[in-house]
């Protein structure tokens, strides 16, 4: 059954919430829902200001760029 958008942002608040800043890949494998899913629900909570999207230049481990997330410092 496909889960809803909401239900997806909820999930992701709260995985943040109880893991702190985790990178995009990280989250899609913990709120299990793609890559892509988790960066378009990810962009309407930066939209409400409810996450702060930080680029990486690179990884320690590949030497690629990344990006993370985390909550706001309000919410």
């Amino acid at each position: 059954m496909k889960r809803k958008p909401l239900e997806i942002k909820k999930q992701i608040l709260k995985t943040l919430k109880e893991q702190g800043e985790l990178s995009l890949r990280d989250l899609d494998i913990k709120v299990n829902t793609s890559y892509q899913t988790i960066r378009d629900q990810i962009e309407e909570l930066k939209f409400f200001e409810l996450v702060e999207i930080i680029k990486h230049s690179k990884s320690d481990k590949t030497g690629r760029p990344y990006t993370t997330v985390r909550l706001k410092k309000s919410v």
